[in-house]
């Protein structure tokens, strides 16, 4: 073969590699083809390792980096994607609330006063407060934020690094703390606030040096936003360039260090919407197919510029949206898709019967019935 031919032949490849691309990513139907009957994406019920789970025990569950835990009666169970058990861990916690990042999962007692951090398979640390645990918060690198009620304060925020040592503590004497979060450099804490002593009803953001916290506290809160009338916050979270992404009833406002800006308006059509993806918004909402006819659709919006995917979903109303760093559950009845954060499907699970609920962690996928969890790896 010449040199010229072998030219040609790569040329003619790469040009119908270029044609497949392009008509994989726009054309719906040649995607779901390929997703389901070239790429093999589509998995069963009955197929995968399975964790058993006595369901009159009524167990929590949750996912994690690579692991799925069950949760019962004190016993903290870390399984692999393998449906193996790792570890067991003793938490002695009846109620509990958690948030995970990465490896790091904190749980605490609801309404209680204990508290764990676990990095992996292991306990980092655990301590016990004075008060009532309202709300736990962890970034990726493992400092977490509580929220404290029942004490001389409306809310107390207390602030720790990665080995348990208390930083510092936030007192708020005229606002309740709403929602937490530490910024990926460690350096700012930001705190949602709502006000209810009057008869106007406000929220505010404030950002706190963490630095300044520990140094000269009256300095340390080094930005504020505040809401107007009748706005609520409900959550926030860090982007990677340490802007805070804070969750109104009608909107999402991001608050840096010296900026505040609003990002977007929440469309009255949504019936998801999660700020957990990394740098990222995933919106699930209705679209008019038709005069009585509707599809619903996924849009993943990148906060740091104005680039989105989109994601359509061939299916009825979805009944729920999980949603870790990287990782997208959607759980549709008898059917979960398992989407990336560019809109790309991963895994497609098909159930013989309706599905419970589903947990996502950032590698790892946990499809939950009455008795049982199927496991599916990423």
């Amino acid at each position: 073969m010449n040199k010229k031919l072998k030219i040609s032949i790569l040329i003619l490849l790469s040009i119908l590699l270029a044609i497949v691309i392009a008509r994989y990513i726009t054309d719906e139907e040649f995607r779901y083809f390929v997703d389901t009957k070239v790429l093999k994406k589509e998995l069963e019920q009955d197929t995968l390792s399975t964790i058993e789970i006595n369901y009159e025990s009524t167990p929590s569950i949750f996912a994690y980096d690579k692991y799925v835990a069950v949760f019962s009666k004190n016993s903290f169970d870390i399984y692999t994607q393998d449906g193996v058990k790792d570890t067991s861990l003793d938490i002695n916690i009846s109620k509990p609330i958690v948030c995970t990042r990465g490896k790091y999962i904190v749980i605490a007692e609801q309404k209680g006063k204990k508290i764990y951090l676990i990095n992996g398979n292991a306990i980092a640390w655990q301590t016990e407060l004075e008060g009532s645990i309202a709300g736990v918060n962890v970034n990726r690198n493992g400092y977490v934020s509580v929220i404290v009620t029942n004490t001389t304060y409306k809310s107390v925020v207390i602030s720790y690094n990665p080995e348990g040592k208390e930083l510092f503590r936030s007192f708020l004497s005229s606002t309740y703390a709403i929602c937490t979060d530490i910024s990926n450099n460690n350096k700012y804490l930001a705190i949602g606030k709502v006000d209810y002593s009057g008869a106007i009803v406000k929220s505010n953001i404030e950002i706190v040096s963490i630095e300044l916290a520990q140094s000269d506290p009256k300095k340390s809160v080094i930005n504020k936003y505040e809401s107007n009338t009748g706005e609520i916050v409900s959550s926030i979270r860090y982007t990677d360039k340490d802007v805070a992404l804070c969750m109104f009833n009608k909107y999402i406002q991001k608050v840096g260090v010296n900026t505040s800006e609003k990002y977007m308006d929440i469309d009255k059509d949504a019936l998801f919407l999660d700020m957990k993806l990394r740098d990222r918004v995933a919106i699930i909402k209705k679209q008019s197919s038709g005069l009585f006819s509707y599809e619903y659709e996924m849009s993943i919006k990148n906060v740091n510029s104005s680039s989105e995917n989109l994601y359509i979903l061939k299916n009825d109303m979805p009944k729920s949206m999980i949603v870790s760093t990287n990782l997208i559950g959607i759980n549709l009845g008898t059917e979960v898709q398992i989407v990336n954060s560019s809109g790309m499907l991963l895994k497609s699970y098909k159930s013989k019967q309706e599905i419970k609920s589903l947990v996502v962690g950032d590698s790892i996928a946990g499809i939950i019935y009455k008795d049982k969890i199927e496991l599916i790896g990423i």
